[in-house]
Parts: structure tokens; sequence; C-alpha cells
């Protein structure tokens, strides 16, 4: 045995019981603070960035979920961008077609009625593309559109397997006062 760990264990045996509790305290919270530094730290840390997240969602204004409240938001204190014109959309989304390499194979509008305080117009388009590209059209149509909606979507594969037929149906949400 080495001279030196055999004289530092005689010095714990000599040491009275009641050091050798107060050094073993000492050593167990030593190993407490390591594990709370390594082990427990950075998922707390995760947690107060979550709770800050959360906070900031509760005090951010509710989003409206019915058209009666979507209407309500479309107040003067908050402008929202005009609704498109049937044809207009009908354009709009069939050069977004053609620049995500989707094939539009008919456009038609649809019905037109009243829902709450809005006026709904519907717009009836089949097209076909690969997967990727109708995920990008349709994108392309949430951001560039912000009065349309998806009312129903249907998609099927070809029978080449390779492209995707989509039935879509948008609806323009416009407020009454508009002619």
């Amino acid at each position: 045995m080495n001279p030196r760990l055999q004289k530092a264990s005689e010095a714990l045996a000599a040491l009275p019981a009641r050091q050798l509790n107060l050094l073993a305290i000492g050593m167990v919270l030593i190993v407490a603070a390591l594990a709370w530094s390594v082990g427990l730290r950075a998922p707390l840390a995760d947690y107060r960035v979550q709770r800050q997240a959360l906070a900031t969602l509760v005090a951010a204004p509710p989003v409206p979920t019915t058209p009666a409240a979507a209407a309500a938001a479309l107040s003067p204190a908050r402008p929202a961008a005009p609704a498109p014109a049937p044809l207009a959309l009908i354009a709009a989304v069939s050069r977004s077609a053609t620049q995500a390499g989707v094939m539009v194979s008919s456009a038609a509008q649809g019905a037109q009625y009243p829902l709450a305080d809005l006026r709904v117009h519907t717009i009836d388009i089949a097209a076909s593309g690969s997967y990727g590209a109708i995920t990008e059209w349709l994108a392309d149509i949430e951001a560039s559109q912000p009065a349309v909606g998806v009312v129903q979507l249907e998609l099927q594969p070809d029978a080449g397997g390779e492209r995707r037929n989509i039935k879509l149906q948008l609806a323009i949400y416009d407020t009454r006062e508009t002619p």
C-alpha cells in the first residue's frame, strides 16, 4: 500500500465519530451540488423558457374561432387585406399553381351564401401534380391570400402513382358591406 494513502487512512481512523459524520455530510453535499449542476440545471432552464413562451401565448389576443368572431376581428382598428374577387382569386391560384408545378384542370365559381356577418364565395378547383408541388402550392395560397380558406380537400393518387389528383374548395370570406 502507498505510504501516503496509509497515513491518510490512519489520520481518518484517529478522528472522532462526530467529525467523521460532518466530513461524510460535506462529501454528500458536494456530490449533490455536482448532480444538480449536471443533471437538473438544463431541464429547469428549458422549463423556464417554456413557461415564458406559455405566458406570451396567454397574453396574446385570442384567435377567432367562429365566423362571428372573425368578422369582429375585421374592425377598423385592425384592418385586414381586402378579399379578392372570385375571378381574381382563380387567376392568382392558377398562377401560383403554375409556379409550383401543379397543373390546374378546372376552376369554377361555386355557391355564394351568408354566414354570420360574412359573405362566403366558394371556388371549386381540380388539379394534379406531385405531392411536394401540391403542398408548396397550398402553402403559397395560405400565405398570399389571407381572406381565403380551404373548405374541402380531396387528394387521391393518379393511375400512374407518381402524381396526385386534388379537388379543392376554397372559400373567400368577405364582409357584407362590400359590394
